[in-house]
């Protein structure tokens, strides 16, 4: 939160600077085609360097404030009003607009008191009243800044008109209350900071959206982790308490039948089995030829608990072997074919785990219902396809005909970029 706000310091005094030159260019411009920056003997800064210096400083200030005004009522409108980003962004336009004229009807008094400091360090300078009273025609280079026209350079020609006298903030600003009317209004001025007021509450909206969106998308991805955990989870709950009895009862089998190397390789598999899944938290994407390692190990512990009735054919082109799909994708699909069909000797289940040139991996078995089998809830296929949806954007395929249920899942030549 603090290095957020520094970042936001940062932007607004950057904004500030580019926005006090943008509207001090034509006065920026004018000084350096005049040369005034070549002082007279003994001064050290000339009053033209004088209005320069100030209404650079003045810009910056007025922008800054603003900036750190709209920032902070930003977030003190999110508690007043939640939930409610009209009413937010109103609340926020009418207070900055309210406080930028403020800071406006400040500035010829701010631009007196600056003036007489400066006057007061050397005393043959001119007096404030005098310096904002001089005609504009004497002088071109002494047009203040807060004139009816900061960038008008009369002509000679204009002398035999009505000049217009500047706007004098020691007499009367406009809408004041005793001003003499009528006052030149001061258009180039009140232009340069409503364009100032402007520019900052867009640009602060546009960082309040960038930010929210920022926001949406990190919430967005904690909850896709969460869900990714919670399918984990639950598919870890479905498998394990199966697998391990299970698994139990397959290798009580053959301690009683004696058959020692069969048990030894029994525990060889179940230990890699075990491993993998345990591991598999770890990970999200493995290769094809991980995963098949895996299933391979899974199936032998199977065929020892269903042997001489169920059987396993698994064939995969070597040029798939790298490529990637979420772990364990395969084993709630034999999970699925074994809970939900008839395996005996009359009746043998097949699955056969193949590649296609689609580029998917389908996993497909024969129909052969259980007769007091109800349907199933599908929880097993809804997590797998979540955690599928999730971790590569690409969705499963699920199809029944000619008496097989296969499902396609899509690989991943290579792991998506995050």
């Amino acid at each position: 939160m603090q290095a957020s706000r520094k970042n936001e310091l940062l932007i607004g005094f950057t904004l500030s600077v580019l926005l006090s030159l943008f509207v001090n260019f034509s006065l920026l411009m004018r000084t350096y085609e005049k040369g005034t920056y070549r002082h007279s003997a003994g001064e050290s800064v000339s009053p033209e360097d004088y209005f320069l210096y100030f209404s650079l400083l003045w810009f910056f200030a007025f922008a800054f404030f603003l900036f750190v005004l709209n920032s902070r009522l930003y977030r003190a409108s999110e508690r007043w009003f939640p939930r409610k980003e009209y009413k937010r962004t109103v609340c926020t336009v009418v207070i900055s607009t309210v406080g930028a004229f403020g800071l406006f009807f400040l500035y010829p008094k701010v631009h007196e008191m600056t003036w007489k400091r400066w006057q007061e360090e050397r005393p043959d300078r001119k007096s404030y009243r005098a310096m904002i009273t001089h005609e504009s025609s004497s002088s071109p280079a002494h047009t203040l800044p807060f004139s009816s026209d900061r960038t008008h350079t009369p002509q000679p020609d204009d002398r035999t008109e009505k000049k217009e006298q500047p706007w004098n903030p020691e007499v009367g600003f406009p809408f004041s209350p005793g001003a003499d009317w009528p006052l030149p209004f001061p258009r180039p001025l009140v232009t340069e900071h409503l364009f100032i007021l402007l520019t900052v509450i867009l640009s602060v909206g546009l960082m309040r959206l960038l930010s929210s969106k920022q926001q949406m998308q990190l919430q967005y991805e904690q909850l896709k982790t969460e869900k990714l955990q919670s399918s984990y989870n639950a598919l870890m709950g479905q498998i394990n308490p199966h697998f391990f009895f299970n698994s139990l009862n397959g290798l009580s089998s053959l301690i009683r039948s004696g058959e020692q190397e069969r048990t030894v390789r029994y525990l060889d598999e179940l230990s890699q089995v075990f491993r993998y899944i345990l591991q598999s938290n770890k990970k999200e994407l493995v290769t094809l030829a991980e995963e098949l390692q895996f299933v391979k190990a899974y199936t032998y512990l199977l065929s020892v608990r269903y042997e001489g009735k169920l059987f396993f054919s698994i064939q995969a082109t070597p040029d798939y072997l790298l490529w990637y799909l979420p772990i364990l994708s395969i084993l709630p699909l034999i999970e699925n074919a074994v809970k939900h069909n008839v395996i005996s000797k009359q009746y043998p289940l097949q699955i056969d785990i193949y590649t296609t040139r689609e580029n998917e991996l389908q996993v497909s078995n024969k129909i052969q219902p259980k007769v007091e089998e109800n349907t199933g809830s599908g929880i097993g296929l809804r997590n797998l396809w979540g955690r599928y949806r999730m971790l590569t954007g690409k969705d499963i395929h699920i199809s029944k005909r000619k008496e097989y249920f296969k499902v396609s899942l899509p690989l991943l030549p290579s792991l998506p970029k995050r």
